[in-house]
C-alpha cells in the first residue's frame, strides 16, 4: 500500500463539508504513510489547515464551469499531468467539477485509474455523467447517493461515509468558552444552525429562525441562538435576525460566520439543526441532532429512527417532507423541553459516530478502492 501515491483534486480549499472531508481525508492518508499531493486552487479559508499537512500542495486556477475553450481547456490538463509525472502519482481522486473533470482528463492521458467521490446532488446531470465516463471507481457518502449514482448505469458505487477524527470531537471541552464570549447564561437553552448560508441551506437557515421566534415568544423564553456560516445570503440572514429580535425585544441570536473549529460551538449547544457533514459532527460531539437539509425536512434522529435518517443523509439527499416553521418548531419545543432526554440522545449519537463515522474506518475502505482500481476498475 505505501507505494500508492495520491493526487487529491478539489475546486478550492474553502471550509464545506466536501473539503472538510477531503481535509481529513488526507490527514488520515498520511498517518498510514500514503503519499498526498492537493491540487486546487488555493484559496479559501481551509489553506492553512491543508499546508500544515506538510503535503505538496499545487494551485492550479480551476475554472467555474467544464465548459471551456479547447486551448485553455489543454492548458489545464497539461497543468495537472506536470504534476502526475513530478510526484509519480498512481490515483487520482476527484471530489468536485470543473476540477474533477480536468484532472479526470489528464489521468487518463497518463494511464492511471481515476477514483470520484459523489457528495451531492447538485451538479447539472451532463458535468456528473462527463466525470463519471472518466473515473474507474466511483464512491457515495451516503445511501441515497448511491441510488441515484446507479441511475446512471453505475453498477456498483462503494458506499463509503464522510469520515470524522474523533479526536477533534473531545467529551467535556469548554461549553463556558463560547458562551462567555457570546455573553449566553449557563442555564439557558441554546440551539445552533450551520451550513453555507447560500441557496436551499440560507433557506432553512430563514425557517429555522422564524421557527426559534415562535419558541421565545411563546415557550422558552431563555432561549439563546448560534447561526454558524458564511455565503452570498449572509446579510439577508443578518437582516431577518435583526427583525426577530425587535420583535422580541432581546438580543438572542448570535451570527458568528465562518469558523474552522466547530467543535466549541457543538459543545456549548443543547441541540444542532442542520445535516449532512453538520449532523455527524455533531453527533460525534455528542448532541442532538434535528436533520434538514437540502433535499427537505427529516427531524428529530434517535436511535430509533437512525438508520433512515442516515438513508436519507439527514434530509440533504432525501427528505421525509418538506421543510416548514410549524414542523421544525414543534420538534424543537417536544425535544428541548425534555432535558434528560436531549442528553441521552446525545450520548448514543457519539456511540453510533465512533462506531459508523470514525475516519480510521474510512480511510480503510478508501485504500481497498484504490488497491482495486489497479486491476481494472469497476463496471461502468
Amino acid at each position: 500500500m505505501a507505494d500508492e501515491r495520491i493526487l487529491i483534486v478539489v475546486d478550492a480549499l474553502y471550509i464545506g463539508g466536501t473539503e472538510t472531508h477531503v481535509l481529513g481525508l488526507a490527514k488520515e492518508l498520511v498517518k498510514n504513510n500514503i503519499f498526498v499531493a492537493i491540487a486546487a486552487n488555493k484559496t479559501g479559508s481551509l489553506v492553512d489547515a491543508f499546508e500544515a499537512l506538510n503535503c505538496p500542495i499545487y494551485s492550479i486556477e480551476f475554472p467555474k464551469s467544464i465548459s471551456l475553450e479547447k486551448d485553455h481547456e489543454i492548458i489545464l490538463v497539461k497543468e495537472v499531468e506536470k504534476i502526475i509525472e513530478t510526484e509519480n502519482i498512481t490515483h487520482v481522486h476527484i471530489h468536485q467539477t470543473p476540477s474533477g473533470y480536468l484532472a479526470g482528463k489528464a489521468a487518463e492521458n497518463r494511464n492511471i485509474p481515476t477514483v470520484i467521490t459523489i457528495h451531492g446532488t447538485y451538479y447539472p446531470n451532463h458535468e456528473i455523467q462527463e466525470l463519471l465516463k472518466l473515473s474507474d471507481a466511483v464512491i457515495c457518502v451516503s445511501p441515497p447517493l448511491c441510488n441515484y449514482i446507479k441511475t446512471f448505469d453505475i453498477e456498483n458505487p462503494y458506499l463509503i461515509p464522510n469520515g470524522i477524527n474523533l479526536e477533534d470531537y473531545p467529551r467535556n471541552s469548554a461549553v463556558k468558552d463560547v458562551r462567555s464570549e457570546l455573553k449566553i447564561p449557563e442555564d439557558a437553552p441554546v440551539l445552533l444552525y450551520a451550513s453555507r448560508i447560500t441557496w436551499a441551506k440560507a433557506q432553512v437557515c430563514s425557517i429555522f429562525l422564524r421557527a426559534c421566534k415562535d419558541l421565545k415568544l411563546n415557550t422558552i423564553p431563555n432561549l439563546h441562538v448560534i447561526i454558524v456560516g458564511d455565503g452570498n445570503k449572509l446579510s439577508e440572514i443578518k437582516s431577518l435576525a435583526r427583525m426577530i429580535e425587535e420583535m422580541c425585544d432581546e438580543a438572542f441570536i448570535h451570527i458568528v460566520g465562518e469558523q474552522k473549529n466547530m467543535h466549541p460551538y457543538y459543545s456549548a449547544a443543547d441541540c444542532v439543526v442542520g445535516t449532512g457533514r453538520v449532523a455527524l459532527e455533531a453527533m460525534a460531539s455528542e448532541k442532538q441532532v434535528v436533520a434538514v437539509g437540502n433535499h427537505g425536512y427529516f427531524g428529530i434522529v434517535d436511535i430509533n429512527n437512525f438508520e433512515d435518517a442516515w438513508s436519507h443523509y439527514f434530509g440533504d439527499h432525501g427528505s421525509k417532507a418538506a421543510c416548514s416553521r410549524h414542523l421544525l418548531r414543534d420538534d424543537l419545543k417536544k425535544i428541548l423541553m425534555d432535558q434528560n432526554h436531549l442528553k441521552l440522545n446525545g450520548i448514543t449519537a457519539r456511540k453510533i459516530a465512533e462506531e459508523l463515522f470514525n475516519i480510521n474506518n474510512v480511510v480503510k475502505e478508501t485504500l481497498k478502492v484504490y488497491s482495486e482500481t489497479i486491476k481494472g476498475g469497476m463496471e461502468k
